[in-house]
């Protein structure tokens, strides 16, 4: 990882510029919008925390008229435990800096430092829908489809529903390819009787929103196989954001050596909380 402190010979001297371009960065938080945040373990002990489900009853008992009921115990699991992380980054910036810069470095630092622990925490929740166990569709020879997608519908068994579905979340190699399909419907045509639509949705999919994030899982090709990427399709709450602590922005005033630091940091815990609420499309690119 780079250290090193910002001084006036990384600022751009004003002379005669157009207005400062901000940094650019590739993807933002797409999953965190799906996710199910909790805040619950803000101020409480602990260097981890456990998922619990409730366990379901057997069917329905067979009765007639000379037949009891037996209760049955409503049971617990304790399900899986994740571990609380902390991430984040600082930067350094000598008065100097601020003071020569052709814009403001400090307000452009805040904003980069947002976008990074947000990039960040998407790529932690996309590890734990892709984890271990969870429902996979291979179509890794095939692009993006709705014939793929009615695969994929096909795992959730009866439980599939629309309304049930937070989205859908492909890669952006994927997108040509749904673009293409007659089954897609895109967002600039779900306006129509003052729909509100989420923001980062593209359009839909057999009436599910459909979102764009590069940080799904792309398996390169090896020259026989082409590169695959992943699609999740997520319902509802199956996906657990949990905050030790939000994200903190702190400043430092180094007197010494004249410069102030900025720093962010955050506390959280990423898991998938239903196995069988995600389901991975692998496909390949476009068409």
């Amino acid at each position: 990882m780079a250290t090193g402190t910002t001084t006036s010979a990384q600022m751009l001297v004003p002379e005669v510029w157009a207005d400062m371009v901000q940094a650019k960065f590739k993807g933002s938080m797409v999953l965190g919008t799906l996710a199910v945040e909790d805040n619950t373990l803000v101020g409480m002990p602990g260097s981890g925390v456990d998922f619990p489900k409730w366990r379901a009853l057997g069917e329905a008992d067979e009765l007639d008229e000379n037949t009891p009921l037996v209760p049955e115990p409503l049971g617990t699991d304790k399900g899986a435990r994740a571990t609380i992380k902390e991430i984040g980054k600082a930067v350094n910036l000598t008065d100097k800096s601020r003071l020569v810069a052709f814009g403001d470095p400090y307000a452009e630092a805040q904003r980069q430092l947002g976008v990074l622990i947000a990039r960040r925490i998407d790529r932690d929740l996309t590890a734990a829908a892709e984890a271990p166990g969870v429902i996979t569709v291979d179509a890794a020879t095939k692009p993006l489809s709705w014939d793929v997608m009615v695969d994929g519908i096909q795992r959730f068994g009866d439980t599939w529903d629309p309304e049930l579905m937070a989205g859908i979340v492909i890669h952006s190699a994927q997108r040509a390819s749904l673009l293409k399909d007659p089954n897609f419907i895109s967002a600039d045509k779900l306006g129509a009787g003052n729909a509100v639509i989420p923001r980062g949705v593209i359009g839909k999919v057999g009436d599910v929103n459909v979102l764009v994030s590069d940080r799904v899982t792309t398996t390169p090709g090896d020259g026989k196989t082409p590169t695959a990427y992943n699609a999740l399709m997520v319902k509802h709450g199956s996906l657990g954001l949990l905050y030790k602590r939000r994200p903190l922005v702190e400043t430092d005033r180094v007197v010494l050596a004249r410069s102030t630091v900025l720093t962010t940091t955050v506390h959280y815990a990423t898991h998938r909380l239903d196995d069988e609420g995600i389901v991975v499309l692998k496909t390949a690119g476009a068409a």
